[in-house]
């Protein structure tokens, strides 16, 4: 009997170790928020008394006081804000951007889709003092335009990326029925192509509404008074400020993931069709 080659004995082997490195992750991930979960519900006593066990009563005392007292409500308000604008604002100049070098070519199309390319690879940190800079000289310092417009501009390199990617492989047949039929290129781009491209859009609206919700770099440096503070500067300062206080930390760190988790769940389907096409595709 001829013995089974070495590649066809090894694949079972990695097939286990990755599908367990998937299902460790998954599991330590779960478990982490849901004992940050049942932590906001319950006061230091009862974290200190048994860490793991439910709470005695579901209140709802330390939302209330993250919200309230300690201003969580505030910078919420502030970052959905700064991450919505900067959202839509990203994924419509990237849509337009893609379908203009894909499909209205133009003398230097391939040179602009190279540098949103390597835009790609470009460290956000790098950039950190010139934009400070720019910002500055133009009077935009601590003010939540600033971040929408920095958020935007280091959206678009990847999610044109991403969106051109997507957008080469929609039959250009659809587009020219469209124009037999009379419809202008914006008709077109919006009526045929962007319908087309959802999976795409709602994976780079998913990808940037995280980036944008969850940085705190750049924010710790335009932004300087507690009002116009996001989450992630708010909840530095609030986790120092209540370091003994742990249920009003985990009910903070609660505020600030759900947002999170609702926007996967909502968008999950379009995201995984738009992973699972640029998987097949590449």
């Amino acid at each position: 009997m001829t013995a089974a080659p070495t590649g066809a004995r090894r694949r079972p082997l990695l097939a286990a170790a990755r599908g367990s490195f998937v299902w460790g992750y998954a599991a330590i991930t779960v478990f982490g928020f849901a004992f940050v979960a049942i932590s906001a519900f319950k006061s230091n006593a009862e974290i200190f008394a048994d860490p793991f066990a439910l709470p005695e009563s579901w209140g709802f005392d330390n939302l209330t006081r993250a919200w309230t007292t300690a201003h969580i409500g505030d910078y919420f308000v502030n970052t959905a804000l700064v991450a919505v604008v900067t959202t839509v604002l990203s994924t419509l100049l990237a849509a337009t951007v893609a379908y203009t070098i894909v499909r209205m070519r133009f003398p230097g199309s391939s040179l602009v889709y190279l540098a949103f390319a390597i835009g790609v690879g470009v460290p956000l940190q790098a950039l950190l003092v010139p934009t400070f800079i720019v910002m500055n000289n133009a009077g935009l310092l601590d003010s939540l335009t600033s971040l929408v417009l920095v958020y935007t501009a280091f959206a678009l390199p990847k999610a044109v990326f991403l969106l051109a990617a997507f957008m080469k492989d929609v039959p250009g047949e659809l587009e020219e029925a469209a124009l037999i039929d009379g419809a202008g290129e914006l008709t077109i781009f919006r009526r045929v192509v962007m319908p087309l491209c959802r999976p795409a859009l709602a994976t780079v609206a998913v990808l940037e509404f995280l980036g944008a919700w969850n940085e705190y770099v750049y924010a710790s440096v335009l932004i300087r008074s507690p009002e116009n503070r996001t989450i992630s500067l708010g909840l530095a300062s609030f986790s120092s400020e209540y370091a003994s206080d742990y249920g009003l930390i985990a009910a903070g760190v609660l505020i600030t993931v759900v947002p999170v988790v609702i926007v996967y769940v909502l968008l999950q389907r379009h995201v995984v069709a738009g992973l699972s096409t640029g998987a097949l595709k590449g």
